[in-house]
C-alpha cells in the first residue's frame, strides 16, 4: 500500500496526464491495489475484471477507508450507483493508472535516473552486470534491479521477482536516487510486461537479448510470448536507443517494428554497427576482439562462451552510444570477472572442470553445453533438473539436449520438488518434474535418475577425473537443502571439493 503519513497529494495532480477528469479538492492521503488494505483517505485501484467481482473488492475497500475508487471502462455507472457516497473514475486499463500513481507517489524517482531496460529470453541478469560494470567503469553512480537481487547504490538485497510491482519499483528507485545513483538498469520480464508493471517508467534505452520460447505456462504460446516481448518498446522514451542481437533469428526478423533509432550487434563477419570475433577459448577463459567502425580492441574474459560476447557487444553498442570511449568499455566488461550461478567455473584445485548455470530453457543449455563440449577433453557430466515453473512443454527438450551434448547425464529433481517432499507433501513437480525431462531423451536406460539433489550432484562430483568437466544447471538459481538450511548448489559444490577432493601434492614439485 503506497502512504504518504499527515500528508498527501490532490487527486487532480495525480491524475492529470490521464485524461481522467477529478475535482481539484481531494486530496488522498493512500493508494492500493488490495481492498483488504486500510485506506485513510484512500484511493483504492479495483485490477478486477468480471463486474461481480469488482462490486465485491470495491465494498471491502470502501469499508475500509476508500473514498476514491478506480474501475475498469465500462463499470463506473453500476459501481457508482452501488457505493453514492465514494468517488467512482473508470481508465482503458487501472493497471497503468496505478504504475503512474506509484510513481508519483514516490515523487516520480524514474524521471530522475537514466533508465536502461534489458530484456529477452536468455541473458539478462548477464548482460546488466555487464552494463553495470562499464557503466560504473565511466565513473556513474549505478543501481540495478533483477534476478539477483536490487543494488541500490549501496547494498545488494535480495528480490523475490525479476521485475518487480510498480509500488517496489517505484520504492527501489526512489531509493537509488537518494543514493545519488545517476542511472539504474532493470531486468525486464514477459510476465512483468503483460501485468502492466513497467507502466509509469520511461527508458532512455532497451537492450534486447535474444526471443526464443519461455513461459508457454503463462503466455499459452509462441506467438503471444514473443508479441508480449516486443511491448517493451512502447516504454522508450522520444531519444532512447534500442541495442539488438542481429544474429538472433527472431530479434532479426522484428528489427523493422523498432520505431526508434537502433544499434545491431552480431559475430564477426557481420554487418552490424559493433561486432566480435573469438580469438582463443579455454575451459578459464577467452580472448576475443570487438570491432566497432574503424577501430578494434582484444577483450579477455574469464567467463566463457558465445553467449558472453554477445552480451558484452551489447553492453559495448550502448555504451558508444553514450560515448563511452572504447578503452573504457573494454575496461568495464574484464571487471567482472563472474557472474554467481551464470556459466559460473567453480575452481578449487580439483583436476576437472566444474560450472553452475542457470540454463532454464533447451536453447540456453544448448549453447553452454556447445561450449564446455569445446573445451573439455574428457566426459561431459550435466546434472540437469526442470526449472521451477509450470511450463511442461520445455522440459523434455531441456532432456534432449542434455542427452545429445552429455557423455553421462544425471536427472534429478528441483527445489521446488525437493521441498515438496521434505515437508510431506507429495505434489505435482515431485511426480511430473523428472519424467518430464525423462521423456526427451531418446535412451532413457542410458539416463542416471536421481531423487535426491544433493546425491545426485555428489554422484557426478565423484565420478568426474581429470579433464572431465561437470555442468550443474541450477535454473531456480541454484537452492539445494542441506539439514533445515538452504543453501545454493555453487556454494554446496564448493564446500564438497575443499572437504572431498585428493591432496594435490604439486606445491611442492
Amino acid at each position: 500500500m503506497l502512504s504518504l503519513p499527515g500528508h498527501g497529494v490532490f487527486l487532480s495532480s495525480l491524475l492529470k496526464k490521464e485524461r481522467i477528469t477529478a475535482p481539484e479538492e481531494i486530496f488522498v492521503c493512500s493508494c492500493s491495489t488490495n481492498p483488504e488494505d486500510f485506506l485513510h483517505k484512500g484511493l483504492f485501484v479495483c485490477l478486477a475484471r468480471p463486474e461481480e467481482k469488482i462490486i465485491s473488492e470495491v465494498s471491502m475497500a470502501v469499508e475500509h477507508g476508500a473514498e476514491v475508487v478506480i474501475v475498469r471502462s465500462g463499470c463506473q455507472a453500476s459501481v457508482q450507483e452501488n457505493f453514492p457516497d465514494a468517488l467512482v473514475l473508470e481508465a482503458a486499463d487501472p493497471r497503468v493508472i496505478y504504475g503512474k500513481i506509484c510513481q508519483e507517489f514516490y515523487g516520480n524517482p524514474a524521471g530522475k535516473l537514466k533508465l536502461i531496460a534489458v530484456t529477452g529470453t536468455s541473458g539478462k541478469t548477464s548482460l546488466s552486470y555487464v552494463i553495470a560494470g562499464i557503466l560504473a567503469e565511466a565513473g556513474y553512480p549505478v543501481g540495478l534491479i533483477g534476478t539477483l537481487g536490487v543494488y541500490d547504490g549501496q547494498t545488494l538485497t535480495p528480490c523475490s521477482e525479476t521485475t518487480p510491482d510498480p509500488e517496489r519499483m517505484a520504492e527501489l528507485l526512489a531509493k537509488m536516487v537518494e543514493n545519488e545513483c545517476t542511472h539504474a538498469i532493470i531486468e525486464v520480464s514477459s510476465v512483468a510486461i503483460e501485468k502492466r508493471w513497467l507502466s509509469g517508467l520511461l527508458f532512455d534505452a532497451v537492450c534486447l537479448t535474444n526471443i526464443r520460447r519461455d513461459h508457454l505456462d503463462y503466455h499459452r504460446t509462441v506467438d503471444q510470448y514473443r508479441r508480449t516481448k516486443m511491448q517493451i518498446f512502447k516504454y522508450l522514451k522520444k531519444d532512447a536507443i534500442a541495442i539488438c542481437n542481429l544474429d538472433d533469428r527472431v530479434s532479426d526478423a522484428v528489427l523493422h517494428l523498432i520505431d526508434c533509432p537502433t544499434m545491431t550487434v552480431g559475430m564477426y563477419p557481420t554487418e552490424c554497427m559493433v561486432s566480435g570475433m573469438l580469438v582463443e577459448q579455454s575451459i578459464s577463459n577467452q580472448v576475443f576482439y570487438i570491432f566497432a567502425g574503424t577501430d578494434a580492441v582484444p577483450v579477455h574474459t574469464h567467463i566463457i562462451g558465445n553467449e558472453h560476447i554477445y552480451n558484452c557487444l551489447l553492453a559495448t553498442a550502448l555504451g558508444i552510444s553514450w560515448d563511452i570511449d572504447l578503452k573504457t568499455v573494454v575496461r568495464g566488461i574484464e571487471r567482472v570477472e563472474h557472474i554467481p550461478g551464470r556459466f559460473e567455473q567453480i575452481d578449487c584445485g580439483q583436476p576437472f572442470g566444474v560450472f553452475v548455470d542457470n540454463a532454464n530453457t533447451s536453447e540456453s543449455l544448448m549453447a553452454v553445453l556447445k561450449t564446455i563440449r569445446s573445451v573439455t577433453p574428457g566426459k561431459v557430466y550435466c546434472v540437469v533438473s526442470a526449472p521451477n515453473d509450470n511450463d511442461r512443454s520445455k522440459r523434455p527438450l531441456m532432456g534432449r539436449t542434455a542427452e545429445s551434448l552429455c557423455d553421462v547425464t544425471v536427472v534429478t529433481q528441483n527445489s521446488q520438488a525437493a521441498d515438496e517432499m521434505k515437508s510431506g507433501i507429495k505434489g505435482r513437480e515431485e511426480d511430473n518434474a523428472m519424467s518430464d525431462l525423462i521423456h526427451g531423451v531418446e535412451f532413457p536406460e542410458n539416463i542416471v535418475k536421481c531423487q535426491n539433489r544433493r546425491e545426485a550432484i555428489v554422484w557426478a562430483l565423484s565420478n568426474a577425473d581429470a579433464d572431465d568437466t561437470v555442468l550443474i544447471i541450477s535454473s531456480d538459481n541454484a537452492i539445494q537443502n542441506t539439514g533445515n538450511n538452504r543453501i545454493a548448489d555453487r556454494q554446496f559444490v564448493r564446500q564438497w571439493l575443499y572437504e572431498n577432493q585428493p591432496c594435490v601434492d604439486t606445491f611442492w614439485d
